[in-house]
């Protein structure tokens, strides 16, 4: 099993450069919507594991994109969460804001997981995501040419309210190993209220693809990898290698490689009252953006 993880890393490692030519050019929207330590934050983009803990938490989350640069994407989360009958089932309620711009997008999303016992060591976990959606693009605002030239596309601003959302994942995992699915937008909107052209099609049918391996090291150290495919409609697949290292006084810290040309690092530290603190920050290499920043 070691041996196999270990030539799978190697691979997409491999890989990686080859990667990052297809990528530029391209913009993942779905990317920066991620947690940077999103490693241990997967109920972020799949239900099933919403639930899979034996006590109840709440999750308060931001990400800043691009530091420096005005109107960079920005996202917030505020997520409560909380197993039900002996943790074979869970339920959540998620708050999430998404900014890009003057584009401006709001979550209320609720979800729900239901666990299966396989065998003795083995389990396997659904979720389902369910909410609504407010969207606004105050397209008027923009200031498209030095000569103030109007185009015809941006003379009426977008306010959507309600659209639906949902979203289905699975989870297989044990003491050691767990593989992950998940498509948590399914429902394509386009935005019909003012504007009849414009579509969310790059939002549909996202899919994340996720697997680690939880390795013992020495006392009471463990290494927990994981490899994370990303992909959508249109666009070439984004890969994320982490690792995180668990050292004893509940002390954590992480690491990622990523296809898109950047790499992060994080840490963690769980406080004596079950609160943990993080942090993170995402370094691009191979597009440099520094000199765009003030």
């Amino acid at each position: 099993m070691i041996r196999k993880l270990i030539n799978i890393i190697i691979l997409v490692v491999l890989l990686l450069p080859l990667a990052e030519k297809q990528a530029r050019g391209q913009k993942f929207e779905y990317i920066w919507r991620l947690p940077l330590q999103y490693t241990t934050n997967m109920q972020a983009f799949n239900p099933a594991y919403v639930g899979m803990w034996d006590k109840a938490g709440l999750l308060v989350l931001t990400r800043v994109n691009y530091v420096g640069i005005n109107k960079a994407p920005l996202m917030q989360q505020f997520s409560y969460f909380t197993p039900i009958k002996d943790q074979r089932s869970g339920i959540g309620l998620n708050f999430q804001k998404l900014n890009l711009g003057r584009e401006k997008e709001l979550f209320l999303t609720g979800d729900y997981s239901y666990q299966i016992r396989l065998d003795m060591y083995n389990y396997l976990r659904f979720g389902l995501k369910v909410g609504i959606v407010n969207y606004s693009n105050n397209l008027t605002d923009y200031q498209l040419y030095p000569d103030r030239i109007p185009d015809s596309q941006f003379l009426l601003d977008i306010h959507n309210y309600f659209m639906s959302v949902f979203g289905v994942g699975a989870v297989f995992f044990n003491n050691n190993l767990f593989l992950s699915i998940s498509v948590p937008e399914v429902i394509n909107n386009t935005f019909r209220v003012n504007r009849d052209w414009f579509s969310s099609m790059s939002e549909l049918k996202t899919m994340y693809l996720s697997g680690g391996y939880v390795f013992k090291l020495l006392g009471d150290m463990r290494l927990r990898s994981n490899v994370l495919l990303v992909g959508t409609m249109g666009k070439p697949v984004y890969v994320d290698v982490a690792g995180v290292i668990y050292l004893p006084g509940n002390l954590q810290f992480g690491a990622n490689l990523r296809s898109n040309g950047s790499f992060c690092l994080s840490g963690q530290y769980s406080l004596a009252n079950n609160l943990r603190i993080g942090f993170a920050a995402d370094y691009a290499v191979f597009q440099d953006i520094r000199k765009f920043q003030v």
